[in-house]
């Protein structure tokens, strides 16, 4: 099956089914790391701060390593879920400062 181009980008478009596969991958990364380390809320901006930011750094060395796309992807899905977990701390006002 030929790729949809979008006449605006350029760009392949993403199926719904990808979309929501992504999704999907994110739940089970994010049910995954609660198994892991539990539901204790983050306590401050910069808390979400240093996680999201060893985060991202994982990210950019994947990039860099220029290794499979399936790591980029599980460090990609790790980013993912700190930002949803950050924004469900936010939701319950657990953050002190």
């Amino acid at each position: 099956m030929a790729k949809k181009i979008s006449e605006v980008s350029h760009r392949a478009t993403l199926s719904d089914t990808n979309i929501l596969t992504a999704i999907d991958d994110m739940v089970a990364k994010l049910k995954y790391r609660i198994e892991q380390k539990g539901q204790g809320a983050w306590l401050s901006r910069h808390e979400i701060l240093g996680i999201l930011t060893e985060e991202f750094t994982e990210v950019i060395d994947e990039i860099h390593s220029k290794g499979r796309n399936r790591e980029l992807k599980q460090e990609l899905l790790d980013l993912a879920v700190g930002c949803i977990f950050a924004v469900a701390c936010i939701n319950q006002e657990t953050l002190d400062w």
